[in-house]
């Protein structure tokens, strides 16, 4: 199973690289500047320095959901919003950012988990994950948005 490290960092950016400006997506209404946008919140809530999104989770959601999504048995989602209170209250799931932004949020990441001293925020609709946990999250999410810009 591949893992997020500096060389799947690399790899995500010379992916992000490779969609142009003006593509459009398989599905959704993302562009690149969106996904860059997503990835850079993903990564800063991972580590607890996101605009808080209230948990959105339920048992199902962080028992049998988690469990198929980070072990691979169900993909994401396509087209998979916040849920329409939140959209209305001007919650997001992006912080402004390019890919000179993203990479640096990439390395910071990296560093505290190589460090050992992540401690990782709950997914909103995951709940509690651990380290271990993002780390397959982030591959599964990163590749699913991936495959939406065919990179």
């Amino acid at each position: 199973m591949q893992h997020f490290d500096s060389d799947y960092g690399e790899q995500l950016l010379e992916r992000i690289t490779r969609i142009p400006e003006d593509a459009t997506p398989r599905w959704g209404a993302m562009r690149r500047k969106d996904l860059i946008e997503h990835f850079v919140w993903v990564l800063r809530h991972a580590m607890g320095r996101s605009n808080r999104v209230p948990d959105c989770s339920n048992w199902f959601s962080r028992s049998i959901i988690k469990f198929m999504i980070l072990n691979g048995i169900a993909p994401i989602p396509k087209n998979t919003h916040l849920p329409a209170l939140l959209r209305n209250q001007g919650v997001t799931l992006q912080e402004t950012g390019d890919l000179e932004t993203l990479q640096a949020i990439i390395e910071e990441y990296l560093h505290l988990v190589q460090a050992d001293e992540l401690t990782p925020a709950p997914h909103p609709y995951f709940g509690p994950l651990t380290v271990d946990d993002w780390d397959k999250l982030h591959i599964r999410h990163f590749e699913h948005h991936l495959k939406q810009f065919s990179v």
